[in-house]
């Protein structure tokens, strides 16, 4: 592969690739919280003694065991995880803190800051609030409900979540406000200006049969690398952070987020 296309490829990448490579070598016990069917933890094995995933999908942990039957894997909401504190050396938590509904978002970040050793790494992407967040095909229900119930009735659909939870975005302040000052911000990148509009050609795409099965895997393709390519904090689609854990809160601490920009 040239130079030039070497360079191109290191530009985005999708998010497993960005937890893999932030995870040091020869770390003791890491968590993934929403593992779904375990392919994170799997670009993890060597590195760790221990993996660790939860899921409330037991159809996706039941895939989860079979593929890796040496990754420990328990059915377990995030909101109150069976761990003691100050157990893992780093914890993930990666596209799901807007599946939990905002009744649960607090939880779940004190969860995983909770079981996180002081120090620990915590890796966190999420959707977020930028321009194009009312594009997000996955937060159609929520943003339109009375449209989205018409959709369920015809074609006889149920969203793995509810109407109401949607595929929310997260903005700057919700964040900050969510990590509390607890953790101490190592790197924070905003991307994935074109990923909801990819997402939008695909899901007709498939949902109507118009896509070739060679063109939709190379759209999908094009949709891993770009979700990770870096741009302006105001178009971003999505963030990725990386961070380690304050023992205790640090008070007065300006709002660390503001002052990452692309």
């Amino acid at each position: 592969m040239s130079n030039f296309w070497l360079s191109l490829k290191s530009i985005g990448g999708g998010r497993i690739p960005y937890v893999s490579e932030s995870v040091p070598d020869s770390v003791d016990k890491i968590l993934d919280i929403g593992c779904s069917y375990g392919w994170t933890l799997g670009s993890l094995v060597g590195k760790s003694n221990e993996l660790w995933g939860i899921d409330m999908d037991r159809d996706a942990l039941l895939q989860a065991r079979q593929s890796y039957p040496n990754i420990k894997f328990i059915h377990q909401t995030a909101a109150s995880l069976p761990f003691e504190n100050n157990m893992f050396n780093v914890v993930i938590l990666s596209e799901v803190i807007e599946h939990v509904g905002d009744e649960n978002k607090q939880l779940v970040i004190d969860e995983a800051w909770r079981v996180l050793k002081d120090g620990g790494l915590f890796i966190f992407t999420a959707p977020y609030d930028g321009l194009f967040a009312w594009v997000d095909h996955l937060d159609f229900k929520r943003r339109f409900p009375a449209i989205y119930r018409t959709y369920m009735r015809i074609a006889n659909f149920t969203p793995s979540t509810p109407v109401e939870v949607g595929h929310k975005h997260l903005s700057l302040d919700e964040i900050n406000q969510l990590f509390a000052n607890r953790f101490r911000i190592e790197d924070v990148r905003f991307c994935g200006l074109f990923m909801p509009f990819i997402n939008w050609i695909l899901a007709v795409g498939d949902r109507l049969e118009l896509l070739p099965r060679p063109i939709g895997n190379s759209l999908n393709r094009l949709q891993d690398w770009e979700s990770g390519v870096p741009y302006p904090r105001l178009l971003a689609f999505n963030i990725r952070i990386k961070a380690y854990k304050h023992a205790v809160a640090i008070k007065n601490e300006a709002n660390q987020l503001q002052n990452f920009q692309a």
